[in-house]
């Protein structure tokens, strides 16, 4: 009788363990501010790798289109990047000239 009894507190602990488990999986599944924190969490992590991912592919492609320059215009392609404001300005002023002309022969 002893072995009964000790298989049946077996049984009763292994179903209280059980039970403990699904009451927490419920809970967690009815807590739906924390599901959904945990999505936001993990969708940002995914986001971040993949943007992280992308610059460092264009990072790669520019080093590599700059490589195949000529030297001088390599220089000069360094010396923008190393004063993106210089280049954004001339860049504009490109864009005024070309809308200045364009309404001139209209």
């Amino acid at each position: 009788m002893s072995d009964e009894k000790k298989q049946l507190q077996a049984e009763v602990e292994r179903a209280r363990r059980e039970l403990g488990e699904t009451v927490e999986a419920l809970a967690h599944k009815v807590d739906v501010p924390s599901r959904v924190k945990e999505q936001a969490q993990e969708t940002r992590l995914k986001v971040t790798a993949a943007a992280t991912s992308a610059i460092d592919s264009a990072t790669a492609a520019t080093n590599d289109a700059i490589d195949s320059l000529p030297e001088p215009v390599a220089a000069q392609v360094e010396k923008a990047r190393r004063h993106p404001g210089a280049l954004a300005a001339a860049l504009i002023a490109l864009v005024l000239a070309i809308w200045a002309i364009s309404r001139r022969n209209r």
